[in-house]
């Protein structure tokens, strides 16, 4: 779903830490694909945040998500309704009865990596995920967990690497922010 209204506000990388899928996370969306009869079909795309904004203080985030469709980079505009974290994507897991808006008051969140998701129309998302035991060489897979216990979490070759690309795009947002309320 494409927007073309102006944002009022777009986020810097450390702001959209908090939301459900911040800049970096790997995400499915809905895109539309044309057939060879030139009619257009809901299809599901990969890719990749690379941009939050607010486009008006009514509407919900507006994500920018890049995917490549061959040697080409392409961005989409998508409401956060219809986008939902990727197979393979570090998460962090809250325990039942906690989320990433309620998180508990100690640390005791699992690491673990969606392995796939049941995406509803009725924006009730549900993910299999792989949780390994650090101490041992075990593996747990929780199932039909809800969308507001994952937290997306940088793979810790990113985190070790420090290679600039998150800074760098930290500093583009700041531009482009200026003069905008924040």
């Amino acid at each position: 779903m494409a927007h073309h209204r102006q944002p009022i506000m777009t986020l810097t990388a450390e702001q959209t830490t908090t939301l459900p899928f911040p800049i970096g996370c790997p995400v499915w969306y809905n895109g539309v694909s044309s057939n060879n009869e030139g009619t257009e079909a809901p299809i599901l795309k990969r890719g990749t945040v690379v941009s939050v904004t607010l486009v008006d203080k009514s509407s919900p985030w507006v994500y920018t998500i890049e995917h490549r469709e061959g040697e080409e980079v392409v961005s989409d505009d998508v409401l956060e309704s219809g986008v939902c974290f990727s197979d393979n994507c570090p998460v962090q897991v809250f325990p039942k009865k906690f989320s990433r808006v309620d998180p508990p008051l100690n640390d005791s969140k699992d690491e673990g990596i969606v392995m796939f998701g049941v995406i509803s129309l009725k924006g009730e998302n549900r993910y299999t995920v792989m949780i390994p035991n650090k101490d041992s060489p075990e593996t747990r897979f929780e199932e039909n967990v809800e969308e507001g216990r994952l937290m997306f979490r940088k793979p810790p070759q990113e985190i070790l690497a420090g290679n600039g690309e998150e800074e760098d795009q930290v500093q583009a947002n700041r531009k482009r922010a200026r003069g905008r309320p924040t």
